[in-house]
């Protein structure tokens, strides 16, 4: 009968492994062939990924390297059935194969491979009647193929399976348009395909009705330069961009799918795989602490450190509870074997068939338990090592940094803790995913509070409302909202094709025009930051002027092998600075725009068109224009700003309210206070997220008390405009605080596509909104 001390030694090469024993590991779940495989995965990170790890952490570069290895033993393909080419493996082996690669190799490219797997089961899931997804299956491994999943959103939070930033609309029956804005994606800009979720075309308002599409590298906008984090620095994760027209064939499944999909395989393996590589990382520390206390001794007292009662205490501990938490991780694997008979993914050609779905309240404890777990092992680890842990060439402190990720990485130990605790007092139903369940002890509670005349208000309010909906009635213009890229609409973009004649008597023709391309050349570029560029383009005439109002924005199209690029943008400069037409563009680390615009030179050629949409402005129309802007944001204001300074005849006031994260960020600081200081029309209130040493301004992002300050709501509502410029996180945020001011949302409009979808999110899906000129004429 075999015992404990018959179990055959671990080898690291041609030696025994000078961490734990295999004594410790739950080998008797493996078939010989997982063993084999994980035998031949170890020697991998031996003598591949484990150096490369260090190099990666240090230079913050992706392990391209480690996840082409990992290719050579089949494993991007882990899941794909036998009959396509891949090794067609079960959950265990996967838990396995991720806890493996954190522990003996590198924790950023186990964390990579989890999303990686993360979509090629969501790909197999809905694989089918897709001759698209079958080729890209079966490629996996021959052609080194790496994916990953945007699903997130920059707006939501921990709900970050609301898209508030998407949107698709069906061109025809074989076509739809796509605008995806995801936030912090793995590998983003460096996968080699994607699957990205959005709300479907007849969304409706309801966030169960999502849809998964498949675009590959050459079609998203990423930008990892700015990723910066305490840990798993190889990851590159970042904002994630895809705009165009797509084939119905890149749909993963059909429309409406997104929720199932979410269910039955981005949860239960990003949860499974994840989990694992925390328990990877935590054995990864007691095996670098072991090899180092057993190594050292104290002379004085003639003991090892692994003498000490008190690190055989911190390793009992860890060794149990690391242990208890990968048991756990076993059994969930194992019954999702057991559900899905061994990942047979032929049977879910029956789209209501979903095995996995049943282990998610597991899977979410598996999750907590194991982030949780590590952050404890990680600290302990260090204390058990001592002053040596803090010497960044033990590896220690590497491991410790990657260890943390796992309490906040989505959803948070913070969520998760919440949902393990709302069903498991009152059910599934308590947590309501989809924001669908009124809660109406809250309503009655909160009706308590208001008297008399606020709750006639509320009721006129919700009167109007349900007239609206029993009518299918609108308050909007019925342009409104059919315009993909300019949302707001009441009516085409204003464009005279007559010439501007200047009080010096000169006559100054459009040099844009709305329906057709014009070639203008590239005049001159210059750097606003180091990731920022102004571009100045000549008009054909050096009497032209751009044929656009302040405020509107205009299309730039580029051919590279052979298909047509194009991207909108907001000229800097006013529309009568003439023979010159300013653009300013950041830099993305992905994505086609960003980097022929990086290569031009002056000389260049570039194809126009405009106006495209925007906001109008007309001179002396409002009494005040309110521009709230963050960041980037600043460049449609600056336009409009510029364009005001330079009318004299102009008596409309103007309020900037701008949010910098740093002093040093606040783009065209001088030239705007310059004009703040010289022209009484200009007030401007900046608020920096970090504040220098003696700054008299604002502090912190743009909130309900900085807008209360700054916006002048005794203006009439028909003479004072609001203009939001900035990302989806600050938009969102302004609409809250704007609302509790009572601002009405008829006086706001969005700078981007997603405005409309933005302000029925706060407002309401029933909200009158804005139009897209200053003085209101539709």
């Amino acid at each position: 009968m075999a015992t404990p001390k018959d179990i055959p030694p671990k080898m690291w090469g041609k030696s025994e492994f000078w961490g734990l024993s295999a004594l410790y590991d739950p080998d008797w779940c493996l078939t010989e062939c997982q063993k084999k495989l994980r035998a031949s995965l170890i020697e991998l990170c031996r003598i591949k990924m484990r150096p490369h790890a260090i190099h990666c952490d240090k230079t913050y570069t992706y392990p391209r390297e480690n996840l082409d290895a990992l290719a050579s033993l089949g494993l991007l393909g882990l899941l794909v059935p036998k009959s396509m080419g891949g090794l067609g493996e079960t959950n265990q082996c996967l838990a396995m194969v991720s806890e493996t690669i954190a522990r003996y190799g590198c924790p950023s490219t186990a964390m990579i491979y989890t999303m990686h797997t993360a979509v090629v089961a969501t790909l197999l899931y809905r694989h089918h009647h897709s001759p698209r997804i079958v080729d890209l299956l079966k490629r996996l491994d021959r052609d080194k193929l790496v994916g990953t999943l945007s699903y997130s959103d920059p707006a939501t939070g921990g709900h970050f399976w609301f898209h508030l930033s998407s949107k698709a609309r069906m061109m025809d029956d074989n076509t739809v348009k796509l605008l995806k804005y995801g936030s912090w994606a793995t590998s983003a800009g460096f996968a080699d395909f994607y699957a990205i979720q959005t709300v479907s075309p007849d969304f409706g308002q309801d966030y169960s009705n999502m849809s998964v599409f498949l675009v590959y590298k050459d079609e998203i906008r990423a930008n990892t330069d700015d990723w910066s984090a305490l840990g798993m620095h190889g990851n590159q994760s970042g904002p994630l961009i895809v705009e165009g027209i797509f084939s119905t064939d890149r749909l993963v499944g059909p429309f409406g799918d997104g929720a199932m999909s979410n269910d039955e395989c981005v949860d239960p393996y990003f949860l499974l795989c994840s989990s694992s590589c925390w328990n990877g990382i935590a054995l990864a520390c007691m095996d670098l602490v072991k090899k180092h206390v057993t190594r050292k001794s104290h002379a004085d007292v003639a003991m090892r450190v692994c003498d000490y009662p008190t690190i055989q205490d911190y390793f009992g501990d860890a060794v149990a509870e690391t242990n208890t938490v990968r048991s756990l991780c076993v059994i969930i694997a194992q019954g999702m074997d057991a559900a899905s008979e061994n990942n047979d993914w032929s049977k879910h050609i029956d789209l209501e068939y979903a095995p996995r779905c049943f282990y998610l309240p597991w899977l979410w404890q598996l999750k907590y338990t194991a982030a949780k777990n590590c952050n404890e092992v990680v600290d302990t680890m260090l204390h058990a090592m001592g002053g040596s842990g803090y010497k960044t060439e033990f590896g220690l402190e590497r491991l410790l940094r990657d260890g943390k990720a796992g309490w906040v990485m989505g959803p948070s130990n913070e969520v998760l803790r919440q949902f393990i605790g709302k069903t498991s007092l009152m059910g599934m139903d308590a947590i309501d995913y989809w924001d669908k369940k009124v809660n109406e002890r809250s309503i009655n509670h909160e009706l308590g509070k208001m008297n008399l005349c606020e709750k006639k208000k509320l009721a006129e309010r919700l009167a109007l409302e349900v007239a609206q909906e029993e009518t299918n009635q609108s308050p909007n213009h019925p342009f409104q909202d059919t315009d993909f890229e300019n949302p707001f609409n009441t009516c085409t973009p204003h464009y005279s094709p007559k010439p501007v004649v200047t009080p010096d008597g000169k006559s100054h023709q459009p040099a844009l025009k709305p329906s057709s391309w014009i070639r203008l050349k590239l005049h001159s570029k210059s750097d606003v930051t180091d990731k920022m560029s102004s571009f100045v383009f000549d008009t054909p005439q050096p009497t032209d002027y751009t044929g656009l109002l302040a405020g509107q924005y205009l299309e730039v199209q580029v051919m590279l092998e052979g298909r047509a690029n194009t991207r909108f943008f907001s000229p800097v400069s006013p529309p009568e600075d003439f023979g010159r037409i300013e653009l300013v563009m950041r830099f993305e680390t992905s994505g086609i725009m960003s980097k022929y615009f990086k290569s031009l030179q002056p000389g260049d050629m570039i194809e126009f068109r405009g106006p495209s949409g925007g906001f109008e402005y007309f001179p002396n129309s409002l009494e005040l224009l309110t521009l709230v802007a963050s960041g980037g944001g600043i460049t449609p204001a600056l336009q409009i700003i510029r364009a005001v300074m330079e009318d004299k005849r102009d008596n409309t006031r103007i309020k900037l309210v701008y949010y910098s994260d740093t002093y040093s960020e606040i783009l065209y600081r001088d030239e705007l206070d310059s004009y703040a200081e010289k022209d009484p029309r200009l007030d401007i209130s900046h608020t920096l997220g970090e504040v220098p040493e003696n700054w008299d301004g604002g502090e912190g992002f743009i909130d309900t008390g900085i807008l209360d300050r700054e916006v002048d709501r005794s203006v009439p509502a028909a003479k004072h405009k609001i203009v939001l410029c900035g990302g989806p996180t600050m938009a969102v945020a302004c609409l809250h605080s704007l609302r509790t001011l009572q601002v009405a949302s008829e006086q706001i409009f969005l700078y981007g596509q997603f405005g409309v979808e933005q302000m029925k999110t706060v407002y309401g899906k029933n909200v009158k909104l804005s139009g897209h000129r200053s003085d209101n004429v539709l």
